[in-house]
């Protein structure tokens, strides 16, 4: 079983705006954790040559790297390959992505023969309804297209911006196929605005995903994720809520 009270982690595009790795992987730190999933933030995939000094940056102060994403696959392969190399050279266990629909089967074909030969499975992010991958039915079309070496990294928040979406409900419906996971909490404004709060003090229901959690059999990594303001504040408080109710 995953442990999460030890291996939560956080996503990096909490803290897009410190551009220096050394001093993201010190917030980390600060948050109570010694996990950090990269966001494209935080690494350039065009620039190998720098890949070392991000892994390093991370690795030297005892925080692992155990995911990265969300990155836009494509039917290319070498588009795609770069991504998996650098999960090779940075230790990470999943690559979360999304791809367009225009020629989605030739992506997630390139994807799974990416997937087979490195040995470390694709996560679809679901990204709400801006995205044609963020609801359930549009996810379970393309699961019953493709070979479990694709998978699901389940986004709470944006799983709650999909009208009458559940996260309890998705980990039942997707068990076999989550492999991240991202915990993320929205309220609502009267307008109907979306607004990201600390995990466990809005629209979710922290107690049941974490008891649906612990069923979930092939998770890889799994990361608080916090994109509004005092995200250090609010990302160590969201840790300590779901150590709390684990």
């Amino acid at each position: 079983m995953f442990d999460l009270k030890k291996n939560i982690g956080v996503k990096t595009f909490s803290f897009r705006e410190i551009k220096d790795n050394a001093a993201c992987a010190e917030t980390i730190l600060r948050c109570g954790s010694t996990v950090a999933d990269l966001s494209g933030a935080h690494v350039n995939y065009d620039d190998p040559s720098g890949w070392e000094a991000v892994v390093s940056a991370y690795r030297s102060r005892g925080v692992d790297i155990v995911g990265i994403g969300a990155v836009s696959i494509h039917p290319e392969e070498d588009w795609n390959r770069r991504y998996f190399e650098f999960c090779r050279k940075s230790g990470a266990k999943l690559v979360t992505f999304s791809f367009p629909m225009e020629d989605w089967e030739k992506s997630a074909a390139s994807a799974e023969k990416l997937t087979e030969e490195y040995g470390i499975p694709a996560a679809i992010h679901n990204h709400g309804g801006y995205d044609w991958l963020g609801n359930s039915t549009a996810l379970e079309y393309v699961f019953k297209r493709t070979s479990p070496r694709i998978g699901l990294c389940l986004d709470t928040a944006w799983c709650l911006h999909i009208e009458r979406e559940d996260p309890v409900g998705w980990m039942k419906k997707f068990k076999d196929r989550i492999y991240g996971f991202h915990f993320k909490d929205f309220t609502w404004d009267r307008q109907g605005k979306h607004h990201d709060t600390v995990v466990g003090e809005g629209a979710l229901d922290l107690p049941g995903v974490l008891e649906a959690f612990k069923d979930l059999p092939h998770i890889r990594c799994a990361v608080l994720e916090y994109e509004g303001k005092d995200a250090e504040e609010c990302t160590r408080r969201s840790i300590a809520n779901i150590r709390t109710l684990y």
